[in-house]
């Protein structure tokens, strides 16, 4: 930006010019203690950095991003009604969340009634992602439709290599397996930690499908990531994980592929109390989510906690990718954070801890789960100032 005649106008003050006005305005306090913070991984902020280069970590396209619904209704009929009302009203893709998947939450699809789940739904012009173990009845439903399976975006969940073999035969391009590293977060791991064991768990899944050529391979696995309402430490753990795959896809010697990078909004920063508030706590996560170069986003109703979520919490959890995404336009630049002293800083940071934790995990030593050292923290709005009459939100009936 020095080229600018605007840019021009302004003296260059350099790092030492700066912290001679910060100095002037703390008068004598500590610049260490009153304006640098350590993260939970020991990576240290500050408040000034100067404009730094690094590697880009953009999405492989340049469009929106795709946005996520769960279909999670028990029953199949209803769970059909939902998923169609989501996808005309601005979602573009669906996840199918079966009964016994980790996140199911309590709720879930009956996998042998997935037929009269998807009824009426466009497989060709969405985006569908398992959760659970509906991939190969997903696969069997395919098959019996005239659909390419290689023009489709689908992103399987299966558990054997023989499955994901089976799929690369029929045509699919992948990913057929994932590494989330959404269990690791909602036990309390740092983002460093969700990082490391993430991509040792994708690591470890990569030389189970050796089988697969290197163009399937370098495909085959996909990862999902938690957001978090801290939109800066979601934004650098995003394009943390895109550098650190590119680089073990160069260690292994596989054709550079670009990772299927999901995201979902953390249930460990979910309130129960005063939920609404989880609104914003979501905006924030997609906002951090969608600049560090997430493919896809799902965005959970704000009152999950509370029940099986109704129309207008589904409408919602649309709404704030859509009003992120095509009235704020956050796709439209490739990597914007790219550049940026204390993003770079922060990426730069993330991927050396992810990469030690990567490398104790390869060696045995996983993370230790641990309880959420969040849970006692006083929230603003919620528990430091609680309200002295709450109003639950509507949930959908079960019959």
């Amino acid at each position: 930006m020095s080229d600018l005649t605007l840019a021009a106008e302004f003296p260059d003050l350099g790092r030492a010019g700066w912290m001679k006005r910060v100095e002037a305005v703390l008068k004598g306090a500590s610049f260490e203690e009153k304006l640098v913070r350590s993260t939970a991984d020991g990576i240290r902020l500050e408040p000034l950095y100067g404009q730094q280069a690094g590697p880009r970590a953009q999405r492989p396209r340049q469009a929106p991003w795709t946005l996520f619904q769960r279909v999670d209704h028990p029953d199949a009929v209803r769970a059909n009604d939902i998923a169609l009302d989501d996808l005309a009203n601005g979602a573009t893709g669906l996840v199918l969340v079966t009964r016994e998947a980790a996140t199911a939450r309590g709720f879930g699809i009956d996998k042998a009634r997935l037929a009269r789940v998807l009824q009426g739904v466009h497989l060709h012009a969405i985006a569908l992602k398992i959760e659970g173990g509906a991939s190969l009845a997903l696969a069997d439903l395919i098959a019996a439709q005239p659909i390419d399976p290689e023009r489709l975006d689908v992103s399987f969940a299966l558990t054997g290599p023989a499955e994901a073999a089976e799929l690369a035969r029929l045509g699919y391009a992948g990913p057929y397996m994932e590494a989330d590293g959404r269990t690791w977060h909602e036990a309390g791991a740092t983002e460093a930690e969700e990082l490391g064991a993430t991509l040792a768990t994708a690591v470890a899944t990569l030389r189970a499908l050796k089988g697969l050529n290197d163009v399937h391979l370098s495909r085959a696995v996909s990862v999902t990531l938690a957001a978090t309402q801290d939109m800066f430490a979601t934004l650098a753990k995003f394009r943390a994980m895109r550098l650190m795959w590119r680089r073990v896809l160069q260690a292994a010697g596989l054709p550079d592929a670009p990772l299927k990078l999901h995201a979902e909004t953390s249930w460990r920063m979910m309130a129960t109390r005063d939920p609404h508030t989880n609104i914003l706590r979501a905006t924030s996560a997609v906002f951090g989510a969608g600049l560090g170069g997430a493919d896809s986003i799902t965005v959970l109703p704000f009152s999950l906690a509370q029940g099986l979520p109704n129309a207008f919490s589904r409408r919602v959890a649309r709404n704030v990718q859509t009003v992120l995404a095509e009235e704020s336009n956050l796709w439209r630049v490739a990597d914007p954070a790219s550049g940026a002293g204390f993003i770079e800083t922060y990426t730069h940071s993330l991927c050396e801890k992810a990469w030690r934790i990567f490398q104790n995990a390869e060696a045995g030593d996983w993370p230790a789960p641990r309880a959420d050292s969040s849970a006692s923290l006083p929230v603003i709005g919620t528990t430091a100032y609680p309200l002295k009459a709450e109003y639950a939100p509507e949930t959908e009936a079960l019959s």
